[in-house]
């Protein structure tokens, strides 16, 4: 396939704008022979007269008409092409594409995305709210930047930094027999019926641990696929939940939830930022994770446990 020699293209866009090679040398600041040198390479290349000597006067051909505003429209793509990639040097443009698992990516990173906005107005914002495999699966083929989850991937190599606390709770409707019962034995808990989360969720997994370790069968009321359902559920009277503080402060508020006072809990889990150890972050995806790293809870650094 014959390919364009930019150099000479360049050379050619300037002596067709003065259909003068005299003037296009100046310009250019090349010697004349220089400049009819690379016209004449051009012209062996794609086999085609570019340009009649007419008397003292240069004239274009037919082909060096057609070629004079393809190279016009050549040389504006490459512009604004450098102008985008210029941009991308700057965390204020370009695009950003974050993953969170359930509970994080709908309570917590919504908040901190609408102030990263604020700074960065410009940038075109996605945020996928995903259950943990789907994280993962995201992460690993490379279609996110940064991923906020509460169990780090274990089988591809991610660089990890820790962003918060994720207390887990029991909670309640206000008019079970355990509210407002101080220090109720873990014993206790082993009697209720439980909703949870679907296979996979890490609030699920802390709690069937919890029940492993204590050699005692875990009593499913319903498995429910979201929060939100499982408040409505735990509300209704359905039974009780582990759901993580951070979702349930409306259903506090109103009276809707209480959190009992159980032996072994609240269950303590961090979340955590990772990426791809090996992926280039452009420079919205670095800002951004810098911008988490500075709303992230100061406590992890020196692994303080939140006061319960």
């Amino acid at each position: 396939m014959r390919t364009l020699n930019l150099h000479q293209l360049a050379t050619f866009q300037v002596v067709a704008k003065h259909c003068s090679f005299v003037r296009a040398a100046e310009e250019l600041h090349f010697s004349q022979p220089a400049v009819s040198a690379q016209i004449r390479q051009l012209e062996e290349s794609l086999g085609v007269k570019l340009f009649d000597q007419i008397g003292r006067k240069t004239h274009l051909t037919q082909a060096g008409e057609e070629l004079y505003l393809y190279s016009q429209k050549i040389f504006s793509v490459i512009e604004e092409a450098l102008e985008v990639i210029e941009s991308l040097r700057s965390p204020h443009y370009g695009r950003l594409s974050v993953a969170a698992d359930t509970t994080v990516g709908s309570y917590v990173i919504p908040r901190l995305l609408g102030k990263f906005h604020q700074m960065y107005p410009e940038v075109e914002i996605t945020l996928n709210v995903l259950n943990r495999a789907a994280v993962v699966e995201a992460l690993a083929n490379n279609r996110i930047d940064i991923a906020v989850v509460g169990r780090v991937p274990d089988d591809i190599p991610v660089v990890i930094e820790p962003f918060a606390f994720n207390e887990l709770v029991l909670v309640a409707a206000p008019t079970h027999r355990l509210a407002g019962r101080s220090k109720v034995p873990f014993e206790e808990v082993t009697r209720e019926t439980f909703l949870l989360r679907e296979v996979g969720s890490g609030t699920r997994a802390a709690l069937e641990g919890l029940f492993q370790e204590a050699g005692v069968p875990l009593k499913v009321a319903m498995q429910v696929g979201n929060n939100s359902a499982i408040k409505q559920g735990v509300a209704a009277g359905l039974g009780i939940a582990l759901i993580s503080r951070v979702a349930i402060d409306m259903e506090l508020e109103t009276g809707r939830l209480v959190i009992l006072d159980v032996e072994g809990f609240p269950i303590i889990r961090q979340w955590r930022i990772v990426h791809l150890k090996d992926k280039n972050l452009s420079a919205t995806a670095r800002a951004f994770k810098l911008f988490l790293l500075q709303h992230a809870d100061k406590r992890l650094r020196k692994q303080e446990p939140p006061r319960s």
